[in-house]
C-alpha cells in the first residue's frame, strides 16, 4: 500500500504541530460531530461556529473568546482549503471532501501513537520544500514540543530501512542527507508511506483477501503477512477466526514448523462444491490448451493433480499466459525480469579454461547455490527443461564429434555436465534423475 495523493498533500499543508494545536480538535469535529451537515454542498461557518461552541473536540484555554476560535478555525479552513478538503469563501466552505478529512484525521490519531511517524511526517514536511540537506537541529526544532529524545535512533532506524528498499540517502549525527532531486515523488513515498499502518482494511475485507489468496496456494501466516502488506498479527487472528469457522485447513508444515493453510474443498467459502470447482477448472485448462497449441487433453492428464488449489492456480497460471505480451508494459516487465533473473542464475555458474591434459574438455561447475530455490516456479520450470535439452544436444553434438574427440574424453564431459545439470535441479527442487 502507501500514503494516498491527498493524505500526502494534506502532509505537506500541515506541519506535525498540527496534532497539539487546534488543528486535530477541528479536524475531529468535522468527522464526528457533522451529522446534520453532511448532505449540505455549502455550509455556512456561522452556521459551523455554532456547534464549534458546544463541542468537546475543541480546546479552550482558560476563557478563550470565541474570536479566537473564530481566528484558528480562519486559518484552518484556509490549509484545507490548500490541502483539496474544500473550497474556502469568506463566508461558507463548499465542495467538502468528507471521506478525506475523516482519513487524515484517522491518519493524525495514528502518528499521536508513534514517535517515528512524527520523526517521517517532519522529514517529509522538510523535504517537499525543497531541502535536501536537512539539519537534526531542525527536524529537533519541528518536533520540539513533542519531546523526542531518542531522534538520533529514529533517524538511523529510517535510513535502514528506507535504504535497503532503493532511497539514495545517509544519516552522519547532524544531518539528514538525500540523494535524490528536490521534490521527487518516489523520496516522499520512501519517507512517508511508513507512517500509515500497513493495512487499513476492515476485518471483512481482510478474511476475503486471505481466502482468494489461499484458494490458489499454501500459504503461511507470514507469507500473507507479507503479500498483503498487513500486520502479521491481524493475519493470525484472522486465521484464527476462518479456522474456528471451518473455512479453511492446515495443509501442510514448513521450515522450522511454519504452518501452512489452504481454504477448506469440504466447506466452500465461496458456496462451491469440490466437483464443480474441479470441473470448472478442468474446463477453462483443457479448452485453453486446445485454442493455443491444438493439445487434445482431457481430464485424465490431471490425475495427479491432487488439490483443487493447485488446479485453480494452474488455471491461474494457464490465463495469465494467454495475456498479450506485446504491450509496452509488458515488454518493460518481460525484459528486465529477464535480465535480472539472468544474474542470478549466471552468479551460480562458472566456466573454467581446458586444462592442458584435456585441451578438448573445457570444465565448467555450478557454485553453492541454495538461493535458487527462491526464483519464480515456472522461471524454475524453465531452467529445467533447457537443462534437460542441453544434456540431448550434447548427446548429439559429442555423438558427431566423435571421431575428433577421444571416447574417454566424451565420456568425462558427458559424466560431468550431467553430475553438474543434476546437481543444478535439485538446488532448485527439480532434481532430474532420470535425463539421459
Amino acid at each position: 500500500m502507501g500514503l494516498s495523493t491527498p493524505n500526502l498533500l494534506a502532509l505537506k499543508v500541515f506541519s506535525p504541530s498540527s496534532i497539539l494545536d487546534n488543528s486535530l480538535g477541528f479536524f475531529e469535529f468535522l468527522k464526528y460531530e457533522t451529522k446534520t451537515f453532511r448532505d449540505e454542498d455549502i455550509i455556512s461557518k456561522d452556521d459551523l461556529l455554532d456547534a464549534m461552541s458546544k463541542s468537546i473536540k475543541i480546546k479552550r484555554v482558560g476563557k478563550a473568546k470565541k474570536s479566537d476560535i473564530v481566528k484558528q478555525f480562519e486559518e484552518f479552513a484556509k490549509k484545507l482549503d490548500r490541502a483539496l478538503f474544500i473550497k474556502n469563501t469568506q463566508d461558507e466552505i463548499i465542495a467538502i471532501k468528507w471521506k478525506r478529512i475523516d482519513d487524515f484525521c484517522g491518519l493524525l490519531r495514528l502518528i499521536e501513537r508513534s514517535d517515528e511517524r512524527k520523526v517521517r511526517w517532519a522529514l517529509y514536511h522538510i523535504f517537499i520544500s525543497g531541502t535536501l540537506k536537512i539539519p537534526k537541529d531542525k527536524i529537533a526544532e519541528l518536533l520540539k514540543e513533542f519531546k523526542i529524545k531518542n531522534l538520533e535512533k529514529i533517524l538511523v532506524k529510517i535510513i535502514k530501512a528506507e535504504t535497503s528498499s532503493g532511497l539514495d540517502a545517509e544519516f552522519d549525527g547532524k544531518y539528514f542527507v538525500i540523494n535524490h532531486d528536490a521534490g521527487g515523488k518516489i523520496v516522499s513515498h520512501y519517507l512517508a508511506d511508513a507512517i500509515e499502518e500497513p493495512s487499513r482494511r476492515s476485518p471483512g475485507e481482510l478474511e476475503k483477501e486471505i481466502l482468494e489468496l489461499i484458494d490458489e496456494g499454501s500459504y503461511s501466516n507470514q507469507e500473507i503477512s507479507q503479500m498483503l502488506v498487513v500486520d502479521e498479527g491481524l493475519v493470525s487472528r484472522t486465521i484464527g477466526k476462518l479456522r474456528d469457522q471451518d473455512k479453511i485447513v492446515l495443509s501442510s508444515f514448513g521450515k522450522r514448523g511454519a504452518r501452512y493453510f489452504t481454504t477448506n474443498c469440504e466447506n466452500c467459502p465461496f458456496g462451491t462444491t469440490k466437483a464443480s470447482c474441479r470441473k470448472e477448472a478442468l474446463s477453462y485448462v483443457i479448452s485453453s490448451f486446445m485454442q493455443d497449441f491444438g493439445l487434445d487433453l482431457s481430464a485424465n492428464d490431471f490425475d495427479s493433480v491432487e488439490a483443487n488449489q493447485a488446479l485453480l492456480k494452474i488455471k491461474r497460471i494457464v490465463m495469465m499466459a494467454r495475456k498479450e505480451k506485446n504491450t509496452k508494459l509488458e515488454r518493460d516487465i518481460g525484459e528486465n525480469l529477464t535480465i535480472l533473473l539472468s544474474k542470478v542464475v549466471d552468479k551460480f555458474i562458472e566456466i573454467e579454461t581446458p586444462d592442458k591434459k584435456s585441451p578438448n574438455v573445457p570444465e565448467f561447475k555450478i557454485l553453492g547455490m541454495s538461493n535458487l530455490t527462491n526464483l519464480p516456479m515456472l522461471y524454475q520450470l524453465g531452467l529445467k527443461k533447457g537443462a534437460q535439452g542441453g544434456i540431448h544436444l550434447m548427446d548429439e553434438m559429442l555423438h558427431r564429434a566423435s571421431k575428433s574427440i577421444k571416447k574417454e574424453d566424451r565420456i568425462k564431459i558427458r559424466k560431468q555436465a550431467l553430475s553438474e545439470t543434476n546437481r543444478f535441479l535439485k538446488n532448485i527442487g527439480l532434481d532430474e534423475k532420470n535425463s539421459r
